[in-house]
């Protein structure tokens, strides 16, 4: 095989090495952005009313919680 076949093959090689971390890369900003919401939108609905025992009562926290994911663009 001649050196130039070899340099060739290597460019491509980085070539698409590159393209794949960058691609790569993109899905995990939304994913650090969604997190990030759901993080806030928990809070919210933790700090939206009190905790009944035995599990009653979280409706309204339910509520919040959605309410807030949707106008961050995000299904709940």
């Amino acid at each position: 095989m001649r050196k130039i076949d070899t340099c060739r093959a290597l460019l491509t090689a980085a070539i698409g090495g590159t393209a794949i971390v960058l691609a790569s890369g993109t899905p995990s900003v939304a994913k650090d952005s969604r997190d990030a919401a759901l993080e806030r939108c928990f809070a919210m609905a933790r700090g939206s009313g009190e905790v009944v025992p035995g599990g009653h009562g979280g409706e309204n926290r339910a509520a919040v919680y959605k309410d807030c994911m949707r106008k961050a663009g995000y299904k709940p």
